[in-house]
């Protein structure tokens, strides 16, 4: 799987458990620091930190060294997402934008984030919002050496939401199988009353090759 990663990619993770969110988080990471890139992972809490960084130093990755040297950095969603406690989607754009910049003037080949969406769940003011955020990061990795992964957790976070997700992703992990994303389209923001579509779009991602 880590071999597709690309530069550029805005990959939606669905994931069922935690161990499968880990363990797709921690690859992508690792193949991003053996590629040079500065790597930013935002998570819900410290134990959700330690827990990578086990399943990080499992791929032999020296996590001391890479937090020692800032190739790895890792945010919270109260320090990152929600900043002055809410959402706001140029605030994150100029995060990504400065964290792209900083990465490459300190030698780094880009800059590579991973994000946990679950703060969604106590924030529903802002899915709006976020979906029109994801869809802006498309343009965005188009044109910097920058990635990321919005890791979303399908036992938790609304249908209607990960309806969206699947329509603002160039690319997908469904059962911890990363591809193009044949349902990606921008210009599409499915109706609310579309929530029930999410089961068979992962049926439908599944079936492909």
């Amino acid at each position: 799987m880590a071999n597709a990663y690309r530069q550029g990619e805005h990959i939606c993770t669905l994931f069922d458990t935690e161990d499968e969110h880990v363990a797709v988080a921690a690859e992508y990471l690792a193949h991003g620091l053996r590629q040079g890139r500065r790597c930013f992972y935002v998570a819900a809490s410290k134990h959700a930190h330690a827990r990578l960084r086990q399943a990080l130093s499992r791929l032999g990755v020296d996590v001391p060294n890479a937090i020692k040297t800032k190739a790895l950095l890792e945010g919270v969603h109260a320090d990152v997402h929600l900043a002055d406690g809410h959402f706001d989607t140029e605030r994150m754009l100029r995060l990504l934008n400065d964290g792209i910049e900083a990465a490459l003037d300190d030698g780094f080949t880009g800059l590579r984030s991973c994000g946990d969406m679950s703060w969604l769940l106590d924030h529903s003011e802002s899915h709006e919002q976020v979906v029109q955020y994801e869809a802006f990061l498309n343009e965005l990795f188009r044109s910097t050496p920058a990635e990321a992964m919005c890791l979303y957790d399908r036992r938790r976070l609304p249908s209607g939401l990960l309806d969206h997700a699947l329509s603002t992703h160039s690319s997908v992990i469904v059962d911890c199988l990363h591809q193009p994303n044949a349902l990606y389209d921008p210009q599409v923001i499915a109706a609310a009353g579309q929530a029930d579509s999410v089961g068979w779009k992962a049926r439908e991602l599944r079936r492909r090759p």
